[in-house]
C-alpha cells in the first residue's frame, strides 16, 4: 500500500505557494480548506495533484469537503482501512495490522475515540507515553514525567511526540525533566501540519463541533481568545496544547511518527 504520508512535504509546499500573490484570496482559502479536510478526514496531507484537483472544484466549505471524504471512504474499503490504520498509529504509537474500517471512517473521529479509550485506561496510556519518549528523545520517561502527563488531559501518541520533541529542542543541552506548558511546533519533524488562516481554522472547528453555535462577532471573539492563548491546533485532544508562535493548523502524525521496529 502506498504510504501517502511520504508525500506530505510536497503537498505542504504547494499549500504555501497557494498564499502567494499569484492566486486570488478565494483560491488560497479553498486550498487551505482542502488541506485541512485531508488531514482531518484521512490523517494525511493531500498530494500536490490532489490539492490542485480539489481546489479547482466548485468552492466548498470544510464541512462539505469532510462530507465528500466520508462518501468516498464509505465506498472504498481499502482507503477506509488505511485511514483506520493511521488513526490507530497516531493514537497508540504502534504499527497497526489488519485494522478494520470503522463505521464512521473519518480519521479525526476514530482518533477521538482512541483518545477517549486511553483516558479510561491509565496503564495503556503509560505505555503510549513511554513510546512517545522513545520516539522523540530515545529514552524512557522519568517517573516525574509520567506524573506530569497524568495531571493533564490525555493526548494521542502523535501529539505527545510533538510536545516532547519541542520541549527537548527548547531545553537542550542539559535536559532535566519535562516541564512547562505542552507546546508543539508546526515544523515538527514528526507531525504533518497544514497552516490555516484564523477564518478557515474557525470554519474547521465549527465543522468538527469544536465551537458552539455563535454569531460572526462571537466566533471572531472566540478565535481571538484561542490565538491569544496559543491554543490554535486542530486535532483530537489538542485543546490545552500551545501552538508555538500561536499558528492555526490542522495536525496529524507524519511519515516518521512510529518508531521503526529495529530501533526499539
Amino acid at each position: 500500500m502506498m504510504n501517502f504520508r511520504a508525500v506530505a512535504f510536497a503537498a505542504l509546499a504547494l499549500l504555501a505557494v497557494s498564499h502567494s500573490h499569484a492566486q486570488s484570496p478565494s483560491t488560497a482559502a479553498q486550498a487551505e480548506r482542502v488541506g485541512a479536510s485531508f488531514v482531518l478526514a484521512l490523517g494525511r496531507a493531500p498530494t500536490a495533484a490532489e490539492l490542485q484537483s480539489w481546489t479547482q472544484r466548485n468552492e466548498s466549505s470544510v464541512s462539505e469537503l469532510l462530507a465528500l471524504h466520508r462518501q468516498q471512504l464509505q465506498s472504498d474499503d481499502g482507503a477506509a482501512r488505511a485511514v483506520a490504520q493511521r488513526a490507530a498509529e497516531d493514537a497508540f504509537g504502534q504499527t497497526a495490522t489488519d485494522t478494520p474500517a470503522a463505521a464512521a471512517p473519518l480519521y479525526v473521529e476514530q482518533l477521538q475515540r482512541h483518545v477517549q479509550r486511553l483516558a479510561t485506561n491509565p496503564a495503556d496510556y503509560a505505555q503510549v507515553i513511554q513510546r512517545a519518549y522513545q520516539r522523540a528523545l530515545r529514552r524512557d520517561p522519568y517517573d516525574v514525567e509520567l506524573g506530569y502527563w497524568r495531571e493533564r488531559p490525555v493526548l494521542s501518541y502523535a501529539l505527545l511526540v510533538g510536545c516532547i520533541e519541542n520541549w527537548g529542542l527548547r531545553n537542550a543541552p542539559g535536559l532535566m525533566a519535562t516541564t512547562g506548558a505542552p507546546t508543539i511546533s508546526v515544523n515538527s519533524n514528526f507531525l504533518t501540519a497544514v497552516r490555516l488562516s484564523p477564518a478557515i481554522a474557525t470554519e474547521a472547528r465549527l465543522a468538527l463541533g469544536m465551537l458552539p453555535p455563535a454569531t460572526g462577532d462571537q466566533l471572531a471573539a472566540l478565535a481571538d481568545r484561542l490565538a491569544a492563548t496559543g491554543r490554535t491546533l486542530i486535532a483530537p485532544g489538542a485543546g490545552d496544547v500551545v501552538s508555538l508562535g500561536h499558528i492555526h493548523a490542522a495536525v496529524c502524525g507524519g511519515p516518521e511518527i512510529v518508531l521503526p521496529a529495529d530501533a526499539r
